[in-house]
């Protein structure tokens, strides 16, 4: 090698040693900080595979931790070698920053949710309005949270200037030397571990640091977001009846809101507050379903597919499905949207794609997702009395409660107020009185809730007509030890999951169609989840279209009892009721 060359070579070695020197005095100088950032990211990881599988997959934990550490390693180093001190500093800052910010709404998801943030969390916050916004401060921050959030803000400002002047000394210089290479090699070998050996736990999200996770989440929302927008635009009249023999005047279905069957006395709770609807049963106009659950654990998720051909086996998007509106009004039917929820939002709900392709709709008040003036669910009387008066040949109604939500103290009037913390008995006897007031009050909505689905079937009483009633999804409330009270899409539970199924059937309806009665009565303890609503409610409409199932349809003899109902990649029947 020529003179020239040897100096060319020590040169680039002498470099390559001063950027190695550089890389490792930046990592011993920002030690505090990379470790910090590790653990702010690093406990999601270790909590959502222990949460899904205990200490089964101890490997593939201990590997990604290895990968974390590496590379969260790699990324405070880079920060540390940016020239100016300014950028430097505020970069190291934000990041630190940002963590512990999304690291404490992990908590809050988990502790409150037992959930990791997801898109049915960031939705609901999207779709929330000001007076929801207030009602969840109130429920689960209150000044205690406030206070503990200012602490938490202290906490942060010590910890930062603690761990910003940490350094790393724990090892002599000539082994320092040594383990910037080996944690480079051990991140290395890890990644492709992970990658090779584990490659099912990336793709189903199970490896994802709060950043990813949430942003990740925010893009699911407002890529729904985006399908709702296009939905209300573009949904296509796209539906074929194979067969129309629907001659049913009146057919409702009130959907009800965060109603749990399990307390509900009809249901066989131990508080008496569904004393209307236990005396139709009584008479003989109700069919009570035993053994029914909601399909997922939150509203919108919900309504997704109780109202389309969209199930949990579906592998398309569920807007891609026919709807039942649409299916009906091809049908012959004039439909009636009915709701004491908001009557529009900048967010797209849901709801208001149904309501909107309704041949009326009608709110108790109208406002917009950022307003509120709370309404009682019996100013919906009123509405539904006004539907009939101008009632078609052949009508659809769906009537939307507040039913069950929380604050539960806010869904009745004074004059409901029946039960007290005094009368929780059981298991529950022996929580706090602040939680023992929740559950009277929960028992007092439900007990309002009786009246006014008893109302609203008093309304077609006259008619030839079916009522269907049934909750979006039910509700827990401090069950089985928890502190929680409220749903989450992420995290459902049996008390979010099973809900009432009511039909109500006027005399009139029983005596003209004696064989439908008789099927609903036969089938009220076949095991059902309410996202093949669509296929049972065409059944009992004599309505066929080319995705109809008669083994969907809970009241067709050939009814497939033997379904099993998953529930966010869970067997309900195998590992959650």
């Amino acid at each position: 090698m020529t003179e020239k060359g040897l100096v060319g070579e020590y040169g680039m070695k002498k470099r390559l040693l001063w950027i190695f020197g550089r890389c490792q005095q930046a990592a011993e100088r920002n030690a505090g900080l990379i470790f910090g950032l590790f653990l702010l990211n690093y406990f999601t990881i270790f909590w959502a595979n222990y949460h899904a599988y205990q200490f089964d997959q101890l490997a593939v934990v201990l590997l990604d931790g290895i990968f974390l550490l590496v590379g969260t390693g790699v990324y405070v180093t880079l920060w540390a070698m940016v020239p100016s001190p300014f950028l430097r500093r505020e970069g190291l800052f934000f990041s630190f920053f940002l963590s512990a910010l999304l690291g404490g709404m992990e908590i809050f998801s988990i502790y409150h949710y037992e959930a990791l943030i997801g898109a049915g969390i960031v939705t609901a916050v999207f779709q929330t309005n000001s007076r929801e916004a207030w009602e969840f401060l109130e429920m689960y921050v209150g000044w205690k949270g406030g206070m503990a959030i200012l602490a938490g803000g202290v906490v942060f400002h010590c910890v930062y200037r603690y761990l910003s002047g940490l350094r790393f000394t724990v090892v002599r210089r000539h082994w320092q030397n040594r383990l910037l290479p080996l944690l480079l090699l051990a991140g290395l070998l890890s990644a492709c571990s992970l990658w090779n050996c584990y490659h099912s736990f990336i793709l189903n999200d199970s490896l994802d640091i709060p950043a990813v996770q949430v942003c990740r989440a925010i893009h699911r929302a407002l890529l729904d977001i985006v399908a709702y927008e296009r939905l209300d635009r573009e949904m296509a009249d796209s539906v074929e009846l194979t067969e129309n023999g629907s001659s049913l005047p009146h057919v409702a279905m009130i959907l009800g809101e965060s109603t749990y069957r399990g307390r509900m006395h009809l249901y066989g709770y131990d508080l008496e507050n569904t004393p209307e609807l236990e005396d139709r049963n009584r008479k003989g106009e109700l069919a009570v379903f035993r053994d029914v659950i909601s399909p997922q654990g939150a509203t919108v998720a919900v309504l997704r597919e109780l109202f389309t051909f969209h199930d949990a086996e579906s592998h398309e998007e569920w807007y891609h499905c026919n709807n039942l509106i649409d299916v009906l009004r091809t049908a012959g039917y004039k439909t009636y949207w009915l709701s004491n929820q908001e009557s529009s939002g900048i967010w797209g709900n849901v709801a208001q794609l149904y309501a909107n392709r309704c041949t009326k709709k009608a709110y108790t008040s109208i406002r917009e997702s950022h307003e509120d003036h709370g309404r009682l669910d019996e100013e919906l009387l009123p509405l539904v009395d006004m539907a009939l008066a101008e009632a078609a040949e052949k009508n659809f109604y769906v009537i939307h409660l507040m039913g069950g939500h929380s604050l539960y103290y806010k869904r009745f009037p004074y004059r409901f107020t029946k039960f007290t913390a005094e009368d929780i008995h059981g298991e529950q006897s022996e929580l706090p009185l602040e939680k023992r007031t929740e559950l009277a009050q929960y028992a007092n909505a439900l007990y309002y809730n009786d009246s006014v689905v008893s109302g609203i079937m008093d309304r077609f009483r006259e008619e030839d007509a079916l009522v269907i009633y049934l909750s979006d999804h039910g509700e827990t409330i401090y069950d089985d030890g928890s502190d929680f009270a409220g749903h989450v899409e992420e995290s459902p539970n049996k008390y979010t999951l099973e809900i009432p199924l009511l039909f109500w059937a006027s005399e009139k309806f029983r005596a003209r169609h004696p064989e439908k009665w008789a099927a609903l009565q036969s089938a009220v303890n076949r095991p059902y989840m309410t996202d093949d609503m669509i296929h049972t409610i065409l059944d009992l409409m004599d309505i066929r279209t080319p995705e109809y199932d008669p083994s969907r349809s809970l009241v067709h003899p050939s009814f497939d009892a033997g379904r099993k109902r998953i529930v966010r990649d869970r067997d309900y029947d195998a590992s959650i009721r």
